[in-house]
């Protein structure tokens, strides 16, 4: 049983603890979707996982995405050097980026690291360095996109993402003058989808292959994006994999039977391996009451988790050792900002100054997404292994750590 009280006191507040044992499980589930998704289709086919390493890129993590054979992406060199530090050959790495310069493209390439292109004008860009050579493309099929948020949505009419459908010809045209081949195809509708956008998903599936049959000759790979989604909020329920298995085999077969040259199909699962995996624990700093509302400060600062700011994220959060009376609250972090809420009319007990308090699910886009604004540092990650063990796999940042750059 973890002792929050006792992490806080030996690693300081605020703290990320992760949970190897439910990153264990994810990563289960992720390729139990995988091998179900392998046993309906021909033999010949692979299907790849590309763990989205900007989810969280802490080694805890890609050591387990290694241990399951998954995969992974990059869209920086620094994720990119991560990734390869980690143990990940070239071969086990897709380069899918935005908006990139042409130095970034030459580390890409002297990796031998297949790269997505999101535009036209970053294909013509490639191919005057590199012409001859294979590349993926992404593709905007059009369809409205998902996700719990405007700002996650990554297809559709409102979306800086992928080459829409009136564009290809000219797609063609750049590749051809360059004599660069389209060996793939890439999309992505958006991030979190639960149960209820299943069909939403797959239809998005079924639009892009669509735009493959009948513009895209002699593909190898698609990659049919991720977004799987976990619950945040405790009405919400696991995301059906078996359901999503299910409905993706019959339109993945029909695919191949008309597409004989495809080979693989990958899917980039984020969100979905370490968000649940991962808390954010920290103190509670001050209680008042104002204007009939109650707010509890605390020391989890939007820096230390944006989503709730930038999203308007729902994240579930308690407080385990607190048993004061019922009340509804809003919780806030110590960032002079009035957007720096974590989260808005909980019913929670009264808590005493010094208790601790816990952000659930925030294993995905909490650290990875940190900051340093106000002067704030990023706080230590541990893990809780399956033993039971607390290990550090990140240290606490200091001022030195902030300023080290500063030319005074």
């Amino acid at each position: 049983m973890v002792n929050e009280f006792e992490l806080l006191k030996k690693y300081g507040s605020p703290l990320y603890v992760l949970h190897e044992d439910i990153l264990n499980r994810q990563c289960e589930k992720m390729k139990a979707f995988e091998n179900e998704l392998l046993t309906s289709l021909p033999s010949e086919i692979k299907i790849s996982m590309h763990y989205a390493i900007k989810s969280n890129n802490n080694p805890a993590v890609l050591n387990a995405i290694k241990e399951y054979n998954l995969k992974v992406d990059s869209m920086s060199p620094a994720e990119l050097f991560i990734n390869e530090r980690c143990g990940f050959k070239s071969e086990d790495i897709l380069y899918v980026c935005n908006n990139i310069d042409a130095q970034e493209m030459q580390i890409v390439h002297n990796r031998g690291i297949l790269i997505c292109l999101d535009s036209i004008s970053q294909v013509d860009t490639w191919g005057k360095m590199f012409p001859g050579t294979n590349i993926m493309v992404r593709i905007n099929p059009g369809v409205v996109g998902i996700g719990h948020s405007e700002k996650v949505i990554t297809s559709g009419n409102n979306t800086k993402f992928g080459i829409c459908e009136e564009n290809l010809e000219e797609l063609f045209d750049v590749c051809k003058s360059h004599n660069l081949k389209i060996i793939g195809t890439h999309q992505h509708l958006g991030s979190l989808f639960l149960d209820d956008k299943i069909d939403n998903y797959i239809a998005g599936v079924q639009a892009g292959l669509d735009i493959v049959k009948k513009y895209f000759k002699d593909l190898e790979i698609v990659d049919l994006g991720g977004g799987f989604g976990v619950p945040y909020k405790p009405d919400e329920h696991d995301l059906s994999l078996s359901v999503v298995a299910d409905k993706l085999k019959p339109v993945l077969n029909s695919f191949i039977k008309d597409y004989p040259s495809v080979k693989e199909f990958k899917f980039e699962p984020g969100r979905y391996i370490p968000c649940e995996a991962e808390t954010l624990i920290g103190t509670v700093t001050a209680v008042k009451h104002e204007y009939d509302t109650y707010w509890i400060g605390t020391d989890i600062g939007m820096n230390q988790l944006v989503r709730p700011s930038m999203y308007d994220s729902y994240h579930e959060i308690k407080l385990p050792h607190s048993n004061g009376e019922s009340i509804t609250a809003n919780f806030c972090g110590n960032i002079c900002e009035s957007g720096d809420v974590l989260g808005r009319n909980r019913l929670v007990n009264l808590p005493n100054v010094g208790d601790p308090v816990i952000v659930y699910n925030a294993g995905a886009y909490g650290y990875s997404m940190a900051s340093n604004y106000t002067g704030r540092e990023r706080p230590a990650e541990i893990m809780i292994t399956t033993s039971g063990e607390d290990k550090l796999i990140r240290k606490r940042e200091s001022i030195k750590d902030l300023t080290c750059n500063i030319i005074w």
